[in-house]
């Protein structure tokens, strides 16, 4: 015997009983939309009784099957091999369906082939046009309607008519198409299969009610990914042998594909999911993806949590801003957000008042007060000797670029003219706001976290003995 193998039927079966049969269904299918000129595919798919189930796939293809013995022998060379447009590339689909079959039929303009408990044999009938495989599956009413649901979930390529059970299967609009450089199969000139990588186009479909996103191989449902999106690939995946495995770079490549193409359309609750999370980490993360993920999933009011200035970070959350901690994002989508400048220390954004650290920069001092700017100075002085029970000195700085319009260190007040303007110091019009600016000034006389309970409670005291020393005319 010049062959090497023997393939018994029932061990294959057996083998194969792990598997969801609807695979039986989507490989006919699969096989019929790749046929030459097909416009059309009927499939029925009914109860025959006694845990049997008959499929019957016909297509319309002018040339049916170019090879008869295709439907028999296992990994033999086919054409579809080195076309990355085709689905099939094992030659082993059809084997496959038939190993869970009781009989079958394959008729095509080629000829007949049946197959039964007498065997394989050949008839001289042929068709006019396309192929008909007429399958008695070993398949229960469940497994039946599982296999239906899957036809369901079929995104039917344009121009080829699908019908299930005489309903036709509607074509989805997608949403959004994209061009990708994605790993596909393709053999080589001595036929090997070797991964390569092409320019593809990627479909996304929103997801119906009740579904969860799938991956695509051109219209065939693969795996669910979880993803926000269906992700229909035009060209073949690299897939494993039973067709229910991809490779997880496979699956971050498209993703990260997606997400730089359509990160405009994902929604703030979903910047949380895994997917996203995966593709922000790396690299290729394009930075206008960042953004916004950053901006949806804390807000474009955002700063990083800065060890170095522990008072910032307060003063930060105090000012509406969402403090991002190290642990809230992985290590590689810090990297990007830092890297796209999408994200700043809290240092640099809410900088805590440091104007009397010896290695600040001096301040801008004003040349000259008004004497406006004296009663508020002598105003201040007097409320510090009666509520904080010491002596102060005030100084008038003139600088807009330092972002505070006034601090307060231990005994000293400083106001920043080229924050609050000149017109802010009249007493006579504008009590309300320079007594609110003192009273939180003052406060940190006892404490400088304004987030805690104690900067509370200083102001509460102050506002308090202010409002008495007021009623009793001292201030």
């Amino acid at each position: 015997m010049k062959d090497w193998f023997t393939v018994d039927k029932e061990g294959l079966a057996k083998v194969l009983g792990r598997r969801d049969k609807a695979f039986a269904v989507l490989e006919l299918i699969q096989n019929a939309w790749d046929a030459e000129g097909v416009s059309i595919v009927d499939v029925t798919i009914k109860p025959e009784g006694r845990g049997r189930t008959l499929l019957v796939v016909e297509d319309n293809s002018p040339e049916g099957f170019a090879d008869l013995t295709h439907a028999y022998t296992l990994f033999k060379e086919s054409p579809k091999k080195s076309d990355p447009l085709k689905r099939g590339r094992f030659d082993a689909g059809e084997k496959l369906v038939l190993a869970i079959c009781d009989s079958a039929r394959i008729c095509t303009t080629k000829g007949t082939l049946i197959f039964d408990e007498r065997g394989r044999r050949e008839s001289s009938y042929k068709q006019a046009a396309g192929s008909r495989v007429t399958c008695l599956l070993r398949m229960t009413k469940a497994e039946m309607d599982e296999a239906l649901a899957w036809t369901r979930k079929l995104l039917p390529p344009p121009g080829i008519v699908t019908r299930v059970n005489n309903a036709v299967v509607e074509a989805r609009q997608p949403v959004a198409a994209l061009s990708a450089r994605l790993q596909t199969e393709k053999s080589n000139a001595a036929g090997f299969l070797r991964r390569v990588e092409r320019n593809t186009e990627v479909r996304l479909y929103e997801t119906m009610p009740g579904e969860a996103a799938m991956l695509y191989e051109m219209g065939i449902p693969i795996v669910e990914t979880g993803d926000k999106w269906h992700c229909d690939i035009a060209q073949k995946i690299p897939l494993t042998l039973d067709r229910e495995g991809v490779a997880p770079s496979f699956l971050r490549d498209l993703r990260l594909v997606v997400f730089n193409h359509a990160h405009e359309q994902v929604k703030a609750e979903e910047m949380n999911s895994p997917w996203v999370e995966q593709v922000v980490a790396e690299k290729d993360c394009k930075p206008a993806a960042i953004q916004t993920y950053l901006n949806r999933r804390f807000s474009e009011k955002r700063v990083a949590y800065d060890p170095s200035d522990p008072d910032a970070n307060n003063l930060a959350v105090s000012k509406g801003y969402v403090v991002v901690t190290g642990s809230m994002m992985s290590s590689g989508a810090w990297k990007n957000s830092k890297t796209a400048q999408a994200i700043l220390p809290a240092g640099q954004v809410t900088p805590s008042p440091r104007p009397y650290s010896p290695d600040g920069p001096p301040l801008k001092l004003l040349n000259e007060a008004t004497p406006e700017m004296r009663m508020v100075e002598q105003h201040a002085m007097g409320v510090a000797r009666e509520i904080l029970r010491r002596e102060i000195t005030v100084t008038f700085a003139n600088d807009p670029a330092w972002p505070f319009a006034a601090t307060y260190g231990p005994g000293r007040l400083t106001f920043n003219v080229g924050r609050l303007g000149r017109k802010w110091f009249d007493l006579e019009t504008n009590r309300v706001e320079i007594e609110k600016l003192l009273l939180h000034e003052f406060a940190h006389e006892f404490a400088s976290d304004h987030l805690s309970h104690e900067y509370h409670e200083s102001i509460c005291s102050i506002a308090a003995k202010w409002l008495d020393s007021a009623r009793k005319q001292r201030l």
